[in-house]
């Protein structure tokens, strides 16, 4: 199965309300994110999938960003429910790629903790007199 196949069959109702004509930009966006050029050369299908989803949830969350709530003929329509929607997919996508991407970073620094009882109204805060 090809990974636009499997998200057709996921993710039409969301292909559908977004106007998106085929998932390729998805398709595109995946293998970025998983590191290849091909689907051929993308082994790890749970690796595809999760990657894909966050591409999706990516995907949408640009396109309805600018969307507002607006009411029309005595009716109202809340495009920010959706929004508020697809930030929680996304999140949960992210969530579930972060695993596979290697992009994750360990920092170290130093935090000097400096005493306010300590304090010398001589001094400025670079320590000079």
């Amino acid at each position: 199965m090809t990974l636009s196949t499997w998200l057709t069959a996921r993710f039409t109702n969301i292909q559908t309300s977004l106007g998106w004509s085929d998932f390729s930009v998805i398709v595109e966006d995946a293998l970025a994110l998983y590191g290849v050029a091909t689907e051929a050369e993308a082994t790890d299908t749970d690796k595809l999938y999760a990657v894909a989803r966050l591409a999706l949830w990516r995907q949408a969350e640009t396109d309805v960003s600018l969307d507002m709530d607006f009411a029309a003929d005595g009716r109202s329509y809340k495009r920010s429910q959706m929004h508020d929607m697809i930030l929680k997919n996304l999140a949960q996508a992210k969530m579930e790629a972060t695993p596979y991407l290697s992009v994750l970073q360990i920092g170290v620094t130093t935090i000097t903790i400096r005493d306010p009882y300590d304090y010398d109204l001589d001094r400025d805060e670079a320590g000079n007199f």
